[in-house]
This record gives structure tokens, sequence and C-alpha cells, in this order.
């Protein structure tokens, strides 16, 4: 579906899933709606929707991103967080849904975190998948500036044949659960020329200014605004439960940081949330462990109680 948000900018979502045919929703069947993270699409979380047929999902392609990656979209229109919840509303809209589950993974869980603040009334739960809590700003320290965080955080710039492409991602983190339906969520983030190299739909210019977007986005006013269930996965390297042993595990300081950086923020979290820590998780756990995402989300759909009446309009 082509969703036209408030400034116009176009998204596309779809409802690929749902009850069987013929089988009308209970009222307390709550839909989910997925949001992917930086340079992905809505088919990232094929394996996922592969393991929770029957429930309302709804898949989104947000602004810049997959199919929604159109001219009428560059690097100057606005990737801040509150106009990225204002298009989880209008997806809500355009599917008439009231209120929804809002999952979101690493980028995405911050969209969700400020939908579920932004637009309280319209988000159930939330689930966050590596990230919302912590971002770029975090790694700012007295060694490094939020500009060298930025370049830092810079992609490669790609370019390479397609067959390379493949070969680097499938011999990565990814290796021991590759698949052709893991390759089937990754390819729609990418287009081929006409000689055969690759980049990503988003593409560089784009891909910065959301970047810039997350940037500006500081999540520890809505951390403790949030009022819904919220759900954090945490993805850590295996069997490391300290900071001191996590930035032993990494090479690279820019890891090093994250992971101080993720501990600091599971210190103190209001009671809303629900932690869940995943040792030996990859940051791509929708693609390493799609069963045990799945199974989450069907947890927190369960957890979610039929809409109470309202006591004054009775």
């Amino acid at each position: 579906m082509l969703i036209n948000a408030s400034d116009r900018i176009p998204l596309v979502a779809e409802m690929p899933g749902g009850p069987p045919a013929g089988v009308q929703p209970a009222d307390s069947d709550i839909p989910l709606v997925l949001l992917h993270g930086l340079s992905q699409q809505r088919h990232y979380w094929g394996p996922v929707l592969q393991r929770m047929r029957g429930r309302r999902i709804i898949t989104v392609d947000q602004r810049g991103h997959g199919d929604a990656a159109t001219e009428d979209i560059g690097p100057d229109s606005d990737f801040s967080m509150d106009r990225l919840a204002d298009d989880v509303a209008a997806v809500l809209d355009a599917f008439e849904v009231p209120a929804a589950i809002v999952v979101g993974h690493s980028w995405g869980a911050s969209v969700a975190l400020r939908t579920a603040v932004r637009h309280s009334e319209r988000v159930r739960s939330a689930v966050l998948i590596d990230g919302g809590l912590f971002g770029p700003r975090h790694l700012v320290d007295d060694t490094r500036s939020l500009a060298d965080v930025r370049e830092q955080l810079r992609p490669p710039p790609l370019g390479m044949l397609e067959p390379v492409l493949w070969q680097a991602i499938s011999g990565g983190d990814l290796s021991p659960y590759w698949s052709q339906e893991v390759r089937a969520a990754l390819e729609p983030t990418f287009r081929t020329d006409d000689a055969g190299r690759v980049t990503t739909r988003l593409g560089m210019e784009r891909h910065m200014a959301v970047l810039d977007g997350l940037i500006d986005y500081d999540p520890a006013p809505d951390v403790w605004q949030v009022s819904c269930p919220t759900w954090l996965v945490s993805c850590e390297p295996r069997g490391v439960e300290s900071t001191t042993e996590a930035t032993e595990e990494v090479d690279d300081d820019l890891s090093a940081a994250w992971l101080e950086a993720r501990q600091r923020t599971l210190v103190d979290l209001p009671q809303t949330f629900f932690l869940q820590r995943w040792f030996g998780a990859l940051h791509d756990v929708p693609l390493q462990w799609p069963a045990m995402v799945a199974g989450l989300l069907e947890t927190v759909a369960e957890r979610i109680e039929p809409p109470r009446e309202d006591p004054k309009g009775a």
C-alpha cells in the first residue's frame, strides 16, 4: 500500500499475514507494526513473519527506504524522530488501526520509542530490538567528537559487483545462519546498475541524513516518559556479563564504546521496561534467530489485554 505522510512523502506498507480466510480477528488481536533498521526495508522481517502466521502484522518501508526510496525524498527531507513517529501514525490511519504493538530494530527501535511517547494513545506496547535507548550521541567522549562519530558511522560506498557483495555478506557474521531465506530478506535493500555494481536503495546522501536525524535524537526523556509496557532486547557477546569483559571481546574502539554505552543505559531502567539480554545474539538477530524473535513478539502480543471500557462513558 502506498501511503502519503502528512508532508506528502511516500511510505510503503503491507499486511502480508493475518488470520486464515474467513476468520475475523478478535477484538483483543492487536496488530503489530514492524520497523526496520537504517538502510533496510520491510522484507528484512521475512524470516520472522514466516514463524508468526495468523497474526495481523504490518511491515513498513520507512521514508527513503525500500520501495519508498523515490525521487520525492532527498537528503534535505525531514528525517527527524518526530516526523518518523508521525509516519507510523499515518500507517496506522491508512490501515484503520486505532492502536498497535510497535516493534523496531536498531534505528527502527528509536522510531518505535519516539512513537510510543509522541503517539502514546496509539501504542499498546513497544518492542525495541538492539536499539532505541542508546545511539551515536552516547559514543562522544574526551577522545571522540560528535563529528568524529558521524564519520566513523559512515557506511562503505559499496559499488562492488553483485557476486562479491553476497560473498562478503554470506561469509560475515551471518555465515553460520546463512540461507536463501536470509538472502531474500536482504535482497530488496540493494539495487544493481547496468554494470552489475551494487549500492543500497537508500543511497549514501540519504543514509547520512537519516543518521543525522538519529544523532539529533536524545532518547533519555522518552525512556522516562513512555507509559506502555516496553520490551528491550539487548544483543550481547556470548558469555560476557560485565562491561570490562565485553570491551575485552571486541577489536576496535568504536565497538567497545557501543558496548560501554549499552551497559550504561541498562543500569537504571523504569519499571515499564522488560529487559531481555540475549547473549550470543548478533545485531541482526531477526535474521540470526527469527524463531526467537517471533516467540518474543508472540509473548508480547499475548500479554496485551483487551481494551478497557472508559468508566466515565459507562
